[in-house]
């Protein structure tokens, strides 16, 4: 893992790994395996008319049990393991 500024951070790739469809909604998964971070998203359907509605992003960071919900924190999470620091 190698230190990132933000704004490269918000710029990384992410490889799509799975996803699973529900009548109720709809979760995907998506990898940075260089980077070792996770985001899954999950968005809600209309079961009567299947329109798409709210989506939510979580992201994770290999090695650490927390769940981040917006890409700001999951970079502070980041670069405390890259730096090997705790906030």
């Amino acid at each position: 893992m190698i230190e990132l500024t933000f704004e490269e951070f918000c710029e990384l790739r992410f490889e799509y790994r799975m996803g699973i469809t529900f009548d109720t909604g709809a979760q995907r998964m998506y990898r940075n395996d260089k980077h070792n971070i996770q985001v899954e998203v999950y968005t809600d359907r209309n079961k009567r008319t299947g329109e798409w509605l709210n989506e939510k992003r979580y992201w994770f960071v290999d090695s650490d049990s927390r769940t981040f919900e917006t890409i700001d924190q999951c970079y502070v999470a980041y670069m405390e393991k890259v730096c090997e620091v705790k906030s």
